[in-house]
């Protein structure tokens, strides 16, 4: 669940690679059906290489931007690029990474714009 589904779209699409499989919209008895939020939401499936993400913007000014229920935290994908590259790739267009040594290993970490963690290994 996204607040501004542009915005992640254009994040997802223009920095990470993904492509736009459809976009679509849901009503509000769809939304009720599936999610139990009885509210419109704009929908978007992005492909990568082994999977889909779909990500919902709720037309609705009760949804948070962040911790919804059910709502994504954090996941972790393989890039195919050297991991400084990457890292300052997006430090460059300004999204936000961390990272931490752990066990001797550096372990790397974007954010989406709503915040989701994005733990990027190469």
């Amino acid at each position: 669940m996204v607040s501004d589904l542009d915005a992640s779209i254009d994040f997802y699409v223009r920095f990470l690679g993904l492509r736009v499989k459809r976009e679509f919209s849901l009503s509000a008895e769809e939304s009720a059906a599936l999610f139990q939020m009885a509210v419109p939401a704009r929908a978007v499936q992005l492909l990568f290489d082994e999977g889909m993400l779909e990500l919902f913007a709720f037309e609705t000014e009760a949804s948070p931007e962040r911790g919804l229920p059910g709502g994504l935290f954090h996941f972790a994908m393989q890039i195919d690029q050297s991991l400084d590259d990457f890292m300052a790739a997006a430090r460059r267009r300004g999204i936000p990474v961390s990272t931490i040594e752990r066990n001797g290993k550096t372990i790397c970490f974007i954010q989406d714009p709503d915040g989701v963690f994005i733990e990027v290994k190469a």
